[in-house]
């Protein structure tokens, strides 16, 4: 799911919530929909800078001698 789906996903929930619910309940529902969000931000964040670093790896001079001298093909 990309961020922009996601977010479109629990702005339709967060609605949902607010016309549906009533009571103590509704803040305890948006606060966990809060937390979800948050931490879907910090695991998106984290493989974003997985993918970062392991292009860096890539791009390194020896990397890039031996992807073209041994043929050594880099996954990501």
């Amino acid at each position: 799911m990309n961020s922009k789906t996601f977010q479109a996903a629990r702005t339709q929930l967060e609605q949902l919530i607010h016309n549906n619910v009533e009571g103590k309940g509704k803040q305890e529902m948006l606060s966990l929909v809060k937390d979800m969000a948050t931490a879907m931000e910090a695991e998106q964040d984290i493989a974003d800078s997985a993918l970062r670093i392991g292009y860096a790896k890539r791009r390194t001079p020896l990397a890039r001698v031996q992807d073209f001298i041994l043929g050594e093909a880099t996954v990501a």
